[in-house]
């Protein structure tokens, strides 16, 4: 009665709590994971940042507007002599100036770099953009693939149950055959010993299930402790195609988005380095008011005011070859970038074919380990009436539900994984999220 005492705690145990707790949809974690995801939260933040500096002011295409203004009050020992014989001698001089001022400067040609350069912000947005989405998409798998290991660990833990319920049978025949005589004590330890394994596996499986729980949780980004529950099937989309995955990773994987906004900011370096040889025209227009007070000059008061433009022309004429090493550089680079986009292409066509046989090989699994799983039941209803009128030894009862264990767990192994390849599919090609 012990070990049937202990069985029925662990199974009470497991099945309290769970009708009051939140049903946590797949589609509601992905949307908590979106809203609350501190990573994801955070690559966001850097996008609006890129966002902020792909303006025209920041390029450089716009003019600069300065204000300045100042008052200068001064005492000094001033003696002055000029050429026709007069002299100022004043141990305390005073002196007042005043400066004001509003100045405009506009540079209204540089080679068209200032375009090139609001064109390169552009493109930086648009990778702060794809690496956010990169962020989110990654995000998103992990959630899946955590949501999905509840729901396996959580069948495995009812597989478990079956094999505490199918030990505690046996362990009650085997004891009544003990109490009856017909039955050896050593059965009855036995299947006492193995109803205690059987209870401890159940044991260690659930913990396994409640830190599966927390993971998500953490995923989530919200305490760690809410309580919840979860779908208990798993649902696997077998009509993927190949061809339609490669086609679709081609033209939307972001990763290979992000090599190609690479390459064509690389690009945009390279026409920057050509512009900067060419000469740079400013405009600048100034109002400036100057009024200055001294006794330590022969002129004691001055002002004047007024506006004032202008244009100027730079050019450098020599540099040190720097111009030249820039541009060399930046034409490195551009190929780089080719050679980068080629070894994803490459890599990602490497991967797509792996992950897509794995795929199929975890279909076939499935269809195999159904069938397989329900030859096993079969086999267990049989062995568990031949046990009862003693047909069968208690050694081979143990291995009939060996294999009902393992073609159990093969089938939920082989359901999560080909859940977990179907989302690195979907991640591949660029349609895990829209």
């Amino acid at each position: 009665m012990k070990c049937f005492s202990i069985t029925g705690l662990i199974l009470f145990m497991f099945a309290t709590g769970v009708e009051s707790q939140e049903l946590l949809t797949l589609q509601k974690a992905v949307a908590i994971g979106l809203a609350n995801n501190y990573g994801i939260i955070m690559a966001q933040k850097s996008q609006e940042i890129a966002h902020n500096n792909a303006s025209p002011g920041n390029a450089g295409m716009l003019p600069e507007i300065g204000l300045n203004a100042g008052y200068m009050n001064g005492l000094s020992d001033a003696n002055v002599k000029v050429v026709t014989g007069a002299e100022l001698d004043n141990s305390s001089a005073h002196s007042d100036l005043i400066t004001a001022g509003v100045g405009l400067n506009w540079m209204v040609f540089d080679g068209l770099k200032m375009f090139i350069t609001y064109d390169k912000l552009k493109k930086l947005e648009e990778i702060s953009e794809l690496s956010a989405k990169i962020t989110i998409e990654n995000t998103v798998a992990r959630i899946i693939g955590s949501y999905y290991d509840i729901i396996r660990q959580g069948q495995v833990q009812q597989i478990f149950s079956e094999q505490v319920m199918i030990s505690k049978f046996r362990l009650d025949l085997a004891k009544m055959r003990f109490e009856t005589g017909t039955g050896s004590e050593m059965e009855y330890l036995k299947a006492r010993v193995e109803l205690n394994a059987d209870v401890s596996d159940l044991s260690n499986q659930q913990t396994l299930f409640e830190n599966s729980k927390t993971t998500l949780n953490d995923l989530l980004s919200r305490d760690v402790n809410t309580p919840y529950t979860v779908r208990d099937t798993i649902l696997v989309n077998g009509q993927l195609q190949y061809d339609s995955l490669r086609l679709s990773m081609n033209s939307s994987n972001r990763n290979l988005l992000l090599a190609i906004r690479n390459k064509q900011v690389g690009q945009l370096e390279l026409k920057t380095a050509r512009a900067s040889q060419w000469p740079t025209l400013d405009f600048y227009a100034n109002y400036n008011y100057y009024r200055s007070e001294t006794e330590a000059n022969f002129v004691q008061y001055n002002r004047n005011f007024g506006p004032s433009v202008g244009v100027a022309l730079n050019m450098k004429l020599f540099d040190g070859l720097n111009l030249t090493r820039q541009y060399k550089n930046a034409a490195i680079s551009v190929q780089t970038g080719d050679l980068e986009i080629k070894q994803i292409e490459n890599r990602l066509e490497a991967y797509l074919a792996r992950i897509y046989n794995d795929y199929r090989n975890q279909l076939q699994m499935i269809g195999f380990e159904q069938e397989n799983l329900l030859l096993a039941k079969r086999n267990m209803e049989i062995a568990k009436e031949s046990y009862a009128i003693g047909s069968i030894s208690s050694l081979q009862l143990r291995e009939v539900q060996q294999n009902l264990l393992d073609a159990s767990t093969r089938l939920v192994t082989a359901e999560f994984k080909a859940k977990l390849t179907e989302t690195e599919l979907m991640l591949l090609s660029g349609k895990l999220i829209q």
